[in-house]
């Protein structure tokens, strides 16, 4: 495969900025009325989560107050940040501080160890959407965000003590990236982890989900698209 046919795959793996296509709310088709929605989205025992995209970083976000340490236990290194985001990507493309195309194809076409990126967000909510190319938020329930939790945590590489691994830090120690489990492919991306967390959490997407385009489509069909262009 010569480099005329490699590089245009890589881009609209990496790049794809998806346009959601979403004819009715999700309040439309069960039947909600505005009000009956508004008072849903209000409710207090509801979480409230983000799926984010900027440039190739494709990430789950959660208030950090909402994370349990006991299941999570990594979000001690980032005391005092009002968010955490959280995403799976191949180890050394991920890692890696500018875009690499040899390290980019690498990253789609071998089947290479995988790393979870943790990053506290210390800026306004505001201010991080700002930056982001895609926002879509979702309410879940306090059963529903143990098991996004339990989930992250599962795919974490943890020794015979139960301790993660520590691969690297960057942006001075606001960004980690630990060990995870499994491999990272073309069939295997940050999309398709995020994904299955969010299919075990009870939201009903489709099957085999591999690009950007194809996740945030489906979580617009839950949630509530704040951005996107």
């Amino acid at each position: 495969m010569n480099n005329i046919i490699i590089f245009p795959v890589i881009f609209f793996f990496l790049y794809t900025s998806p346009k959601l296509e979403v004819e009715k709310s999700i309040w439309e088709c069960c039947g909600f009325s505005n009000a009956a929605a508004k008072e849903f989205l209000q409710d207090d025992s509801l979480h409230t989560i983000y799926l984010i995209k900027q440039s190739w970083h494709t990430a789950i976000v959660f208030h950090t107050e909402d994370i349990d340490t006991t299941i999570l236990p990594e979000v001690k290194y980032f005391s005092n940040a009002e968010l955490i985001d959280i995403g799976w990507g191949d180890e050394a493309f991920y890692q890696h501080p500018d875009f690499d195309w040899d390290l980019a194809y690498q990253a789609l076409f071998y089947g290479n160890p995988s790393t979870i990126r943790m990053e506290g967000i210390f800026i306004s909510m505001l201010q991080y959407f700002n930056i982001s190319e895609i926002v879509v938020e979702l309410k879940i329930n306090d059963e529903q965000l143990k098991i996004l939790l339990n989930y992250i945590s599962d795919t974490i590489w943890r020794d015979e003590n139960d301790s993660s691994k520590i691969l690297s830090t960057q942006y001075l120690s606001r960004i980690y990236f630990f060990k995870a489990n499994g491999s990272y492919h073309l069939f295997n991306t940050c999309n398709t982890w995020l994904a299955n967390g969010l299919e075990q959490a009870g939201f009903d997407l489709e099957d085999d989900i591999i690009l950007t385009e194809q996740l945030f489509n489906e979580a617009a069909k839950f949630g509530d698209v704040l951005k996107a262009e």
